[in-house]
This record gives structure tokens, C-alpha cells and sequence, in this order.
């Protein structure tokens, strides 16, 4: 095939890292697309470097310069086939009509049963089998009793619609078998749907690509709906975690209607991490917003700075002061915020929860990587999991079954109760924010004294360890590991949190 006939390409650089990668797109325009485009290349593991997005609104083209995150293995031609399945094509009508005559109105879900013995690690290395297997888990619950006996269930979606068949089921049972052991018992089987529709659930919630749906509420909706609950006296609650560090002052935000005279230039800048542009695309895309240009660039000192040509849902600009400046608070949070992390004593001070909760982008999925990445973390601090749910709490709707654009918004829920390696929960507020810090660190794609750094310079986290003990704690925790033994001078408790917390490991 000629290459300028590709919708997708993916070519090494000249005199660039091997893990650095440019991938072109050029396919049929759809409003959304950006955000299914952001949310493949996180899914994989990728930071983009460096982008350009041009359309006239029939027909767009995509430039990203990307690389690998430390530790992600290079999965370059599974990349490109994912994309090219998520692109539009000139015959969409036709395949549209042939889908909907041929293929179910949902996707069936099914129900994946794992039962073995526990052992450090286990949870991410099952994430990690099912993220292989080309599933996508939507719901989970996993217990460890007394024995070590591990019980685990995950609700999912086949992304190749090829099960319940035989092949496929042993598949995806054979590499949950390679990842845990051949002694793991493993069973597929449709999903009952009393178990879908007990509690806070998926039900009413369909996925889909962003690309393919229209959301319910728009910029001037949003900002109508406020306006009504600030006459009534009702005050909408902020969003924070528990330790309130959502520097949103790091995020500099600014809109300009100068420039183009049908577009409003909306700028961004702000430390680059993982995952930004697939949460400053979903931001517009709940505000059914269209990117017409943009032009993406993370510099050497790891600051980012996006700039993006937009319009709203009838082609125009936005000229309104006030749903400026709920652009701009929308987009500000989503930036600062783009997870909440959580943990807190809970059934009387015998257990921790951790919880972190991600929002849902408009096609009803879960930000991609979260129980991968915290149970990375967790793993890497020696921290253990006795018990873990995944779950989608619906949103408020109105009368008419439709989501408010003032109430709560969907949100996926991951939920862990955790304990130290002696098997006790996280006491001291010290503990706790190691592991905050840690996880925090997992799901951002930074370091853990990056962490620390930022949150010095806002003022919001006094050092915990003197600087003689950052630049010797590597190789002092490294030596204790090799030696079986806790470092110098440190409670046995809190060996391996330190050890997550060497300034010198770099988290993918």
C-alpha cells in the first residue's frame, strides 16, 4: 500500500531515541476523535512531545511526536492497528448501516473468575495480563481471605468481540494463567445481569467512541444550570483529595478572540504529565467543543504549552463572557485535577481505603491505566491488597433520563483497602502520604521527588528528610535489600514506603 493512502503511520525518527516515535494520522474529521486518538496513546503507556492537529472540519491530520514512559514495553504495529480501528473512513455511512443491522445493540459483558493464592504484586500483574488479553474491565471486586486464598471477579468487555467463543476464552485464560501461575483457576462466562444492575453499576451507561456520541450538555447548558442553582441557594461543593494539592495555580489558562476572527485560541500552560492532552481533550468534549488547529510542544524543562483553535457546536466562536470564563475553570480543573486520590482510616481504624476516583469521558469509559497504575504503585512500596473494587457511579438525571448538567457527573470508582507488609493497616499520617505520594506519582507518569518538589513550591508539604539522607537513600535502601534487612535507622514498618520514596526512581 502507498503510504500517503495509510490513515495511520508510525515511523522512528532520525537521530531520536528508540523510543521516540512520530505517528501520522489522516483520516475523515469526527468531533471527539482527539479524544479517543489521546486516550489510545495513554492507554499504551505514550507522553506526546510534541503535535500538530489541523482540520476543516470534513478532513484532519494529526502529527504526534511521541515516546515511551520508563518501564512500558514498545508495542509500535498493535498501536497502529488500535488506531486504525478507531478512525473514521469514507464509507462510515455504509459500515454504520451494516453494523446496526448485524452486530448487537450493546456489548455483552461477561464475567472473568480468578481464584489462586495471594503474593505481592498479584493485582498488577493481573491488570497487566488482562490490558494484554485486549479486554477492558469496567467493574471489579477482589477479596483475600484469612488463608491467603485470593477471589477475584472482574466484569469486562472483549474489545475484539470474539467471546464467549472457545479460542478466544482460553486465550485470555491462558495469559491470566502465565502472569499468576498454571495452578490459577480461570473462567469466562457471560455476565449475569442482576449483577450489572446491583448497586452503583454501568447500567444506563453505554461506551462508545467519543467520535460517535453527541453530549447531552454544551457550554451555554452548563452555564444556564449554575446560574439557576445559584439563585436557589445551592452552592456547588469543590472537588479536592486528601491532601488538597491541585495547584491550580500551576495551570495558566487563557482565551483570546483576537486572533482568529471564527475561533477562539484557547491557550495552555502547565508541567507536563501523563495524560494531559487526553484530559484537556475530554474537558472539550463534554463542553462539545471542535478543536480546528492546535499545535502541542513540551520543552526541556518539562513545561508544556498547548494551543488550540476552537468552536462550539453551530461553528462559531465564543464571544459570551461568562461561558469564557466556564471554559476556562472547566479546562483549568481538568488539567489540575485529573484524578482524586484518597485515604482514610475506615472500619474503626482496623482497615485504609484507598480511593481514587476518574472521571468518565462522554462515551461512557473510565480513564484508561488507573488500577494498573495504582497497583504499580502499591507494589513498588511494598504495600499490599486484601481487597479492591472497581465501579461506575451513575450520574444525577433528570426527569427525562437525561444526565444534569448541575449534578454529579458519572465517575469511576477504585476502591482498595490496603495494609503495610506486616500485614497492619497505614496508622501515621506519614505512611499515608508516602503512599499518596507514590501512587500520586504512578498515575501522574513523575518522579516522587518531582512530587515533593512541587508541592514545596506551593507551600503545601514540609520535607520529611534531611538532604544528606534523599542523596544516600538509594543506595542505603538498595544495600538493606540486598541484605534482607530494614535501612539504617528506620522502623521495619516503613522499609519498603521509604524505598518508594528514593528520589532517584522514575515512575512510567
Amino acid at each position: 500500500m502507498d503510504l500517503e493512502e495509510e490513515t495511520v503511520m508510525i515511523r522512528r525518527l532520525p537521530d531520536e531515541d528508540l523510543s521516540v516515535r512520530e505517528v501520522r494520522i489522516s483520516c475523515p474529521d469526527a468531533t471527539g476523535l482527539g479524544v479517543d486518538i489521546a486516550r489510545m496513546l495513554l492507554d499504551f503507556g505514550l507522553r506526546i512531545l510534541k503535535g500538530d492537529i489541523s482540520t476543516d472540519g470534513k478532513w484532519c491530520f494529526i502529527i504526534f511526536k511521541v515516546c515511551l514512559s520508563s518501564g512500558v514495553p514498545p508495542r509500535w504495529q498493535l498501536l497502529k492497528s488500535r488506531l486504525e480501528g478507531i478512525c473514521p473512513t469514507g464509507t462510515d455511512t455504509l459500515q454504520q448501516l451494516w453494523r446496526w443491522r448485524s452486530m448487537p445493540k450493546e456489548q455483552p459483558a461477561f464475567l472473568l473468575q480468578v481464584a489462586g493464592y495471594d503474593r505481592q504484586g498479584m493485582l498488577h500483574s493481573l491488570s497487566h495480563a488482562l490490558w494484554e488479553s485486549d479486554t477492558t474491565v469496567f467493574k471489579a471486586h477482589i477479596t483475600t481471605s484469612p488463608n491467603g486464598k485470593v477471589a477475584d471477579m472482574f466484569w469486562l468487555y472483549d474489545n475484539r468481540n470474539e467471546l464467549p467463543e472457545n479460542h478466544r476464552v482460553l486465550e485470555v485464560c491462558d495469559r491470566v494463567k502465565g502472569a499468576l501461575g498454571p495452578d490459577t483457576e480461570c473462567t469466562i462466562t457471560p455476565a449475569p445481569h442482576d449483577s450489572l444492575a446491583a448497586g452503583a453499576s454501568t447500567s444506563g451507561l453505554r461506551r462508545k467512541a467519543c467520535k460517535d456520541v453527541t453530549s447531552s450538555s454544551n457550554l451555554r447548558r452548563i452555564v444556564g444550570s449554575k446560574k439557576a442553582l445559584s439563585s436557589s441557594g445551592s452552592v456547588e461543593a469543590g472537588l479536592k483529595d486528601t491532601y488538597a494539592e491541585r495547584h491550580a495555580a500551576e495551570v495558566e489558562v487563557s482565551v483570546d478572540n483576537e486572533t482568529s476572527p471564527s475561533h477562539t485560541m484557547l491557550t495552555l500552560r502547565c508541567r507536563d504529565r501523563k495524560g494531559l492532552l487526553y484530559d484537556l481533550f475530554r474537558s472539550l468534549k463534554d463542553l462539545e467543543l471542535r478543536v480546528a488547529y492546535g499545535k502541542i510542544e513540551v520543552f526541556d524543562d518539562g513545561v508544556c504549552e498547548v494551543d488550540l483553535f476552537v468552536q462550539d457546536n453551530e461553528g462559531t466562536r465564543i464571544s459570551d463572557s461568562e461561558l469564557l470564563q466556564e471554559l476556562t475553570d472547566r479546562v483549568q480543573t481538568a488539567v489540575a485535577l485529573p484524578v482524586r486520590i484518597d485515604i482514610k482510616d475506615c472500619y474503626d481504624a482496623t482497615c485504609t481505603e484507598l480511593t481514587v476516583t476518574a472521571n468518565i469521558d462522554s462515551g461512557g469509559r473510565g480513564r484508561p491505566r488507573v488500577t494498573f497504575d495504582v497497583t504499580q504503585g502499591l507494589s513498588a512500596a511494598g504495600v499490599g491488597v486484601f481487597m479492591a473494587d472497581v465501579y461506575i457511579e451513575r450520574p444525577d438525571l433528570d426527569p427525562y433520563g437525561c444526565p444534569l448538567a448541575s449534578g454529579s457527573q458519572a465517575q469511576e470508582m477504585h476502591r482498595f483497602l490496603i495494609h503495610l507488609p506486616n500485614g497492619k493497616p497505614i496508622c501515621s499520617e506519614r505512611d499515608k502520604k508516602a503512599i499518596y505520594e507514590v501512587v500520586k506519582a504512578h498515575l501522574m507518569g513523575t518522579s516522587v521527588q518531582q512530587q515533593q518538589l512541587a508541592a514545596i513550591g506551593a507551600g503545601s508539604f514540609a520535607p520529611r528528610f534531611s538532604s544528606g539522607a534523599a542523596a544516600g537513600g538509594r543506595s542505603e535502601v538498595s544495600a538493606s535489600l540486598a541484605g534482607g534487612g530494614a535501612p539504617t535507622g528506620t522502623d521495619p514498618q516503613q522499609q519498603s514506603i521509604l524505598r518508594a520514596l528514593s528520589g532517584k526512581w522514575k515512575f512510567g
